[in-house]
């Protein structure tokens, strides 16, 4: 018998190696696959609205691709250890290094082409599944899915990279060791006796210690500076942690002989297990930590889009009028939005003047007076000021009212001499909707207002504050004020100030309802790249756990003969065994899920706190128990089908026993 036929009869009697393999990398494919059809798709990354996309995109773009890494490298490992022995076997007969690099190189070229076409044929028809399911759910129709040649080159080389890497990589082991050591490849136990109870502790300490520190620091408009630092800490610690834990927890239990005793054979299992398998349990514990924590946030900022429309467009229109734009009478404006039905609720007018000056650097600055009877009518307040003070007041809600600027006062220059004003209050609070040149007013009194308009040119307008009784329903209705106003400023002349700042900028209208539209189709993107990604993490969480467990059952059913042998009960192993998988599924599940939560009470810091955002908790519990029931779910079939696989493969070999 030839060589070629050895091979070929070997490889069609271990044919469910082959297909495990060709499986793994399938998958990898397809997951990577499914990741380029949102990260390269033209639409979603250059929409107006999903300027967050790309930071939503790079820490689990980063998860997800050492996932991929991981993945096919853990996968290839199994599938070489398994065919080491073999390739000993082949250089007993005879086979040169040349021959066995040549057949190992063949065989992995095959499995990688197919795969590659599996995988992009399965990784395209989901990902235009999840596309047209996802975008109907959330209500986007400016996307359309896509697919284009970089999505496929950039799969294809990633791919390849990684796929040779690891068959250098195992041509390198296989030569390394001699034919003894080949053909003994699945004999050998690995070493996990370099453990140390008490650094699992101080791996407990670091992960404490990156959470306290990003809760502290996770303030402020760079707060986000420290999170991948922190994430770093909370990562490395959780390793030590895996590592070693297990071994200070098993010496804590000892201290009670009879539960440990009780327990001895299934805590030395998997303390064996969980030394040997850290990169698995880490790889799978920060998928889950980042699918739920990213998930929880998403779905809290998509589900709260209308009370943030509400924070920041305090009025349902605001617009800036003068005495040559925007000039329709306030009736006629009413007369739009009630021909519908919709009725205006409340009206404010506030006038203004406007003072514009160029810098050193020709740099426009403009400067918002507002008189304090006004101001004291938008606010409620009852202030009193002299000819020489003013109020700084900063329109935008800010938690930081000591950074506000103009505490040594303002100098405005008139003529040939300067009015000088000091500033008697800052106030910080969204009183108005974000209109140009409204961030921020300098509040005086009347008959400052007055002088100053003699003294200084400048513009006076008003500005008009409208509530609704339907904001939802007035998107047409805006649309149509939109259109008046713009008919009117083209047969306009230019407003003759010096340095003004552009019109078109000046006098835009503000609604509540574009703000909330905007808002929601931005974070309906966010909230669907995010749930995209994270059915990519579960699945692949899963995908990893369950190759794992089925990787090496015929060790497991060794171990299970040797326990028959010592007089274990059939009941005793199946609930051993029960216990050992629910134990590797649900350890991963249960730590990720910690740290996200440990993580969102973190990060909640810049947004006042979970006391005063209570629902993001409840977003959490939805999408954790959501987690949950299918994490069990996967449970349930795993346990089962190592069940019937151990007992078929038990009762078959108890056959040949007796033959």
């Amino acid at each position: 018998m030839t060589f070629n036929k050895i091979v070929w009869k070997m490889a069609k009697h271990h044919y469910k190696k082959y297909i495990f393999y060709l499986v793994c990398n399938s998958l990898a494919v397809t997951f990577f696959f499914m990741f380029t059809t949102v990260y390269l798709n033209k639409q979603l990354v250059e929409m107006e609205q999903s300027e967050g996309i790309q930071y939503v995109l790079s820490i689990p773009g980063v998860a997800l691709f050492t996932f991929t890494i991981f993945f096919m490298s853990y996968a290839h490992h199994i599938f070489m250890k398994k065919r080491r022995s073999e390739f000993g076997l082949f250089m007993t007969l005879g086979m040169t290094r040349r021959e066995i690099s040549k057949l190992i190189v063949l065989e992995n070229s095959i499995i990688a082409l197919i795969s590659l076409i599996i995988g992009v044929l399965i990784g395209a028809t989901l990902s235009k599944f999840f596309f047209w399911l996802l975008l109907k759910f959330v209500g986007i129709q400016e996307i359309l899915f896509q697919l284009h040649a970089k999505m496929f080159l950039y799969t294809v080389i990633v791919f390849l990279v990684m796929f040779f890497v690891a068959v250098g990589q195992s041509l390198y082991l296989t030569f390394k060791k001699n034919i003894i050591t080949n053909l003994k490849n699945e004999k050998i136990t690995e070493n996990v006796s370099d453990k140390h109870a008490r650094l699992g502790g101080i791996g407990l300490l670091i992960v404490i210690g990156s959470i306290i520190g990003l809760y502290f620091t996770y303030t402020g408009h760079r707060g986000g500076d420290f999170l991948l630092l922190w994430s770093l800490a909370t990562f490395i610690g959780l390793y030590i942690v895996l590592y070693h834990f297990t071994s200070l927890l098993i010496e804590l239990i000892k201290k009670n002989k009879g539960y440990y005793y009780r327990r001895l054979l299934y805590l030395t299992n998997i303390n064996y297990k969980y030394k040997r398998l850290t990169s698995v349990m880490m790889l799978v514990t920060v998928m889950i930590m980042v699918t739920l924590l990213y998930s929880t946030i998403i779905l809290f900022t998509y589900i709260t889009t209308e009370r943030e429309a509400i924070e920041e467009t305090p009025f349902d229109v605001a617009f800036i009028q003068t005495d040559s734009t925007n000039n329709v009478g306030i009736d006629a404006v009413k007369a739009i939005f009630e021909q519908n039905g919709n009725r205006v609720q409340r009206h404010v007018s506030v006038p203004i003047y406007s003072y514009f000056q160029k810098d050193y650097y020709e740099v426009v600055h403009a400067y918002t007076f507002m008189s304090l009877d006004a101001f004291n009518e938008l606010t409620s307040s009852q202030f009193e000021l002299k000819n020489n003070e003013f109020i700084y007041f900063l329109n935008e809600n800010t938690e930081t009212p000591e950074s506000i600027p103009y505490d040594q006062g303002l100098r405005i220059p008139s003529g040939s001499d300067e009015i000088i004003y000091d500033v008697k209050e800052v106030i910080a609070e969204k009183r108005m909707n974000t209109l140009s040149n409204l961030s921020e007013i300098f509040v005086i009194n009347d008959t400052e207002l007055s002088r100053l308009k003699r003294s200084v040119d400048g513009l006076a307008a008003v500005v008009h504050l409208i509530n609704l009784e339907d904001w939802q329903n007035s998107k047409t209705e805006v649309k149509k004020l939109k259109q008046t106003f713009e008919s009117l400023h083209a047969s306009t002349p230019a407003i003759n100030v010096e340095h003004i700042v552009p019109e078109d900028e000046l006098f835009q209208i503000s609604s509540r309802i574009e703000g909330y539209e905007k808002n929601k189709n931005s974070n309906g993107i966010l909230f669907f790249v995010t749930i995209f990604l994270s059915v990519l993490f579960f699945i692949g969480s899963f995908f990893l756990l369950y190759i794992q467990l089925f990787s090496e059952v015929d060790k497991e059913l060794e171990r299970i003969r040797k326990l028959y042998r010592i007089g274990i009960t059939s009941k005793e192993i199946k609930r051993m065994i029960s216990q050992e998988i629910t134990t590797i599924f649900m350890i991963p599940t249960l730590l990720g899920t910690t740290l996200a939560l440990l993580y969102i009470l973190a990060m909640a810091t810049d947004i006042g706190g979970v006391i005063a955002n209570p629902e993001i908790i409840l977003h959490f519990l939805i999408v954790g128990g959501s987690y949950f029931v299918l994490q069990f779910a996967f449970l349930f079939y795993a346990r089962k089908k190592m069940y019937r696989l151990l007992s078929t493969k038990l009762a078959h070999s108890i056959d040949k026993a007796n033959i």
